[in-house]
């Protein structure tokens, strides 16, 4: 989407319109048949066994005329004939008749496809991905309708049917086999073993394939088998750190129509689709930038996004996000495929996230536009827009603010307050230019009835100058202490609410209205890029919440905590304390589903939740590790009597009856322990033990009480 042309708006003729589109993209609607993933796993592929030259090789089989880097970029699609060149190149290259299939069986072991990763991955299970396969197989490919057969714990059987305007071929059925293979490796399991009983290319109808693999438990999978790319939370956690390097990335330039390309441009960081559209209204025009879509199309859709929020295009699916910030409405971003593939429901939340953060970059971009009066003060604001990109506390936002005020506001003396719910006020947490004054100036708090100013500041998000003998006690006292004669307060606003003030003081008055003017807006200036900042740091943690805690109960999941876990057995080798593992599985609570509903059935689950956070100590994890099962890490135990006091009166408070509106159901717990040290130091020996335990505990009938394994609390 880097060329820029101007074209006259559909229907719109008051409102200039620009449009983007991809250089070396094709913009008509065919020739999208293959997802970039896959070439870019033919092109990995190749390199690791033939190295570079082998790849200039099997571009000049294949016949291609696009570069290798177009190959390789995951937003590119192509045509299911030129994937088919590409995998008959491939064979001849490496004389491998199966090399299809080798290739699919390495789209996680060569870490490619985050997107693709993340979005199959939070389905949960192998049988849920094969359940969903014809929303997963869109993701590779739009030249064949997949579907699902059957999908059990560890049996499901597939069916696969190119369309009829291709032609079937070996390698695509080989390559679809490599992937299916691979659904079990995504939560920690070996590879699929996979039956091939008929074959569209024999003449069958469609292509069935019929998978199984072991039915294993969460602790064996998640521990034991992982893939040279990670685990799915790894995925999760990746993706989150390439929104936040696309943001980052998107700031570096005060050009507002470099940003906006770069916005669409890399909105496949978000949603893997077919086709993207952005449609911004910044200033006096309107922007539509497309990649997929004609251009005729692109503007005729990007004014029906723009007037109604939504887009009715007939034989696709689409998503919509508003680009959005605390302060403005920028426009929309909208992502297509097919109609009978349609989106998973994570993808929504991923294109919300980065729309999120591309409105944010636009936040940036229309400050650094409106403040641009002096070419100093451009550059100590640009300056400042790439260093807050990277921060990731908010003292240290206030830090960088604080530092550029001199330069941006020409005041003499700077301070970042930033609300403190605790002390019910404004607190300082960054300084400059106080000098013998500066201890002072930190302690320096605004309680919030102090002054009617600050309500006003609030209320109203505006900046306000005051000077000496404005019949304000509070601000007099503040200046005459500082040695102030007039001070400047720009509101911090983020997510819509005032989180903090810009106050910049100085020994002298400004005589003219266009001083005191020019001052107002750079302070203003100055506390929108804090307010900016702050936002992204608040969406970006949000988003790190949501990849490692359980959508229902708010508990850590199992990622986190192993990840804890982890931190305190190696607190545990430093010290003379001990640690305790408990897995706790709930009796009952499948005949409460069944007699209930799901609906109880999770109400169920989020009253365990909280009936085990209260039973634990401050700085203990409660985690919901999979379905009905919860596992409790306790830290620095002086010893094993504390453990089993803990549990036994954890298994009689999950014992207890629950009331839950009109429906009263009562369950059992069955737990288990493992102490560390005492029975291994690696996470996955203590989760073993603690699971081994539980097992113990419910064969040996009821559910109220303790099992704890082989030498434990003698």
């Amino acid at each position: 989407m880097a060329g820029v042309s101007m074209c006259p708006p559909v229907g719109r003729p008051e409102v200039p319109v620009r449009r983007h589109v991809r250089r070396g993209q094709p913009v008509r609607e065919d020739g999208r048949d293959t997802a970039g993933v896959t070439t870019r796993l033919i092109v990995a592929y190749t390199r690791r066994h033939l190295g570079d030259a082998g790849v200039e090789q099997l571009v000049r089989l294949a016949g291609e005329t696009r570069s290798v880097d177009v190959l390789e970029d995951e937003s590119t699609w192509s045509s299911y004939r030129q994937k088919i060149a590409l995998f008959e190149a491939a064979e001849r290259l490496t004389g491998d008749a199966w090399v299809a299939r080798r290739i699919g069986e390495s789209v996680l072991t060569e870490q490619l496809g985050t997107i693709v990763r993340v979005v199959v991955g939070a389905l949960g299970s192998p049988q849920q991905v094969l359940r969903s396969v014809a929303r997963a197989n869109v993701k590779f490919s739009t030249s064949a309708t997949m579907a699902a057969i059957s999908a059990t714990a560890g049996h499901a059987a597939v069916s696969y049917r190119l369309h009829d305007e291709h032609t079937p071929s070996h390698h695509d059925c080989r390559y679809t086999q490599g992937i299916l293979t691979q659904a079990t490796v995504l939560f920690g399991l070996p590879p699929a073993r996979l039956v091939h009983p008929r074959c569209q290319v024999d003449g069958a109808q469609e292509c069935v394939y019929e998978l199984q693999w072991p039915r294993w438990r969460w602790w064996s999978r998640s521990l034991t088998w992982r893939w040279r790319g990670g685990t799915a939370a790894d995925a999760l956690r990746e993706q989150v750190a390439d929104l936040e390097r696309t943001v980052a990335d998107l700031v570096t330039t005060e050009d507002l129509d470099t940003v906006l390309r770069r916005i669409a441009a890399r909105a496949s960081a978000a949603v893997h689709a077919q086709r993207h559209l952005l449609v911004v209204h910044v200033g006096d025009r309107v922007t539509i930038a497309a990649d997929g879509l004609e251009d005729e199309i692109a503007g005729a859709l990007g004014h029906e996004l723009l007037e109604h929020g939504s887009i009715d295009l007939p034989g696709e699916a689409c998503l919509v996000a508003p680009i959005a910030s605390s302060r403005r409405t920028y426009g929309w971003l909208a992502a297509f495929l097919p109609a009978d593939a349609g989106f998973l429901p994570v993808e929504q939340e991923h294109l919300e996230a980065y729309s999120g953060l591309a409105a944010a970059a636009l936040d940036v971009a229309t400050s650094l536009d409106t403040a641009r009066h002096a070419s100093a003060v451009n550059a100590a604001l640009l300056g400042l827009s790439h260093r807050l990109a990277h921060e990731a506390h908010e003292h240290a936002i206030a830090a960088r603010v604080a530092e550029a005020a001199p330069i941006v506001v020409g005041a003499r003396q700077a301070s970042i307050l930033l609300w403190n719910d605790d002390a019910n006020a404004m607190v300082t947490v960054a300084t400059v230019g106080y000098g013998h004054l500066t201890e002072a100036a930190r302690a320096f708090t605004v309680p919030a009835e102090a002054t009617p100013a600050l309500l006003a500041i609030r209320a109203d998000q505006t900046p306000m100058r005051f000077e000496r003998g404005q019949d304000d006690p509070f601000i007099d006292d503040a200046m005459d202490r500082f040695g102030q004669q007039v001070v400047t307060v720009g509101p911090i606003v983020a997510n819509g609410v005032v989180v903090g003030l810009v106050i910049a003081g100085e020994a002298q008055g400004s005589g003219s209205n266009g001083d005191r003017n020019s001052q107002l807006a750079a302070v203003a200036g100055l506390a929108d890029q804090a307010g900016i900042a702050i936002d992204r740091l608040r969406l970006l943690s949000s988003a790190v919440h949501a990849a490692t805690h359980d959508q229902l109960t708010g508990l850590p999941g199992r990622g986190l905590f192993n990840d804890r876990l982890e931190r305190a057995l190696t607190d545990i080798r430093r010290s003379q304390l001990s640690a305790a593992v408990f897995f706790i599985d709930l009796d009952g609570f499948k005949d409460v589903n069944d007699t209930y509903g799901h609906a109880v059935g999770d109400a169920v689950l989020c009253a365990v939740a909280d009936r085990i956070r209260r039973s634990v100590r401050d700085g203990d994890t409660v985690a919901r590790m999979y379905g009905d099962e919860f596992a409790v890490l306790l830290r620095d135990l002086p010893d094993e009597h504390v453990a089993e006091k803990i549990a036994s009166q954890l298994v009689t408070t999950l014992s207890d009856e629950y009331h839950l509106g009109e429906v009263s159901c009562q369950l059992g717990a069955s737990l288990g322990i493992a102490l560390a040290p005492l029975h291994g130091e690696a996470p996955e020996e203590l989760l073993r033990t603690a699971d081994t335990a539980m097992y113990r505990a419910k064969r040996s009938g009821g559910t109220h009480r303790v099992a704890q394994p082989l030498g434990l609390l003698h």
